[in-house]
């Protein structure tokens, strides 16, 4: 297995965990990072940005997150136009 992680999503923690939870539903091992939570543990809290948290996925599961994320934001949209 290759051990390098490719960064798919950038932005809020909120959006974080969903995205997360849809890559666990799909069998794709992921990483979270949460810049607040780490300030935090470190003893002092980083400013609220907009890329406060990011996923990572191995390099072999790049493809498939980022078709699952392209589902998403396709379904996202439909809900959108919808409205």
């Amino acid at each position: 297995m290759n051990n390098e992680l490719k960064r798919i999503y950038s932005g809020s923690v909120v959006d974080a965990e969903f995205i997360g939870s849809v890559l666990e539903d799909n069998d794709i091992q992921f990483l979270i990072r949460n810049f607040q939570e780490e300030s935090l543990v470190a003893g002092w809290a980083a400013g609220t940005i907009k890329g406060d948290a990011s996923v990572f996925v191995f390099a072999e599961d790049y493809e498939k997150a980022m078709r699952l994320l392209d589902e998403i934001k396709a379904s996202e949209m439909e809900e959108v136009s919808e409205e």
